[in-house]
């Protein structure tokens, strides 16, 4: 297999505007790597972002886009197994978010959060054993994740499983021995239909998911009491209203009401 050619990387953090000019890289993966969440085997040093919550690399060859993310910071990892991350692909090497690969996508994670909720309440656990608990959901969320969604391909995004029609598309997720996660996929560029020789520089972004609230719900016409389904806010009831408008204000000031991103830029010409 040719070497691949070096690639040119400059990071964006959307959060805050800082760039930063990352090492050129040149790698040889396909028979190297396996997509298993571990990605110990990767021949380079990790890249580390400026707010040092994400650590990555990507780079080519001539069929295919190498992805691994890392990030130990706890509030993108609730994000992640919860709401979803997405990787985006912007062939105009911008930012625009057309095509992505999401996974997890955070359908899985929720449904263990709420099994996970009826199993026991770690309110009566000891100082240690929530800690134990903690470890243990961190991993529980993301284990053996199979759903993933093909964004960009059709008016709707394209649900799968990592062992269905994915396109050629391998990915996978785990927690490594500091409960980090740990992200890794290999996206060929003819999986969204791509073609690398026409395409002078990529723009890949990297994206958790984030909580939305419900919508309101309709209380019943000339009841005179406020909407009382989750998220809702406001009716005739001054005592409701004056309670949803508190739930909104909380949910504005919620950190998992907000997604975390950044964007690299890669040339390949």
């Amino acid at each position: 297999m040719k070497l691949l050619v070096s690639l040119s990387l400059a990071m964006v953090i959307t959060a805050s505007g800082l760039s930063q000019e990352a090492t050129p890289g040149s790698c040889q993966l396909a028979s190297v790597i396996q997509i298993d969440g571990k990605a110990n085997e990767w021949p380079m040093e990790w890249i580390v972002d400026t707010d040092k919550k994400f650590s990555y690399n990507v780079c080519s060859d001539d069929n295919n886009i190498y992805v691994r993310m890392r990030t130990k910071d706890e509030l993108i990892r609730r994000k992640i197994a919860l709401f979803g991350f997405t990787v985006w692909m912007d062939p105009k090497g911008k930012k625009k978010r057309k095509l992505g690969l999401r996974f997890p996508t955070g359908i899985e994670g929720q449904e263990r959060m709420m099994a996970l909720r009826q199993s026991g309440d770690p309110n009566t656990m000891s100082s240690g054993q929530r800690a134990d608990f903690q470890k243990e959901i961190n991993k529980t969320f993301i284990k053996d994740i199979e759903v993933l969604e093909l964004i960009g391909l059709a008016d709707d995004p394209l649900t799968s499983t990592r062992s269905g029609i994915t396109n050629g598309i391998k990915v996978a997720i785990a927690a490594d021995e500091e409960d980090a996660y740990v992200y890794e996929a290999i996206i060929p560029f003819k999986s969204f239909r791509l073609s690398k020789s026409s395409i002078a520089t990529l723009g890949i972004g990297f994206e958790t998911g984030k909580y939305v609230m419900k919508a309101p719900k309709t209380p019943p016409a000339n009841t005179g009491v406020g909407t009382q389904g989750p998220g809702g806010y406001g009716g005739g009831n001054g005592y409701s209203t004056a309670r949803n408008m508190n739930r909104m204000q909380g949910y504005s000031n919620n950190p998992m009401a907000s997604s975390t991103s950044f964007w690299v830029s890669v040339k390949l010409k």
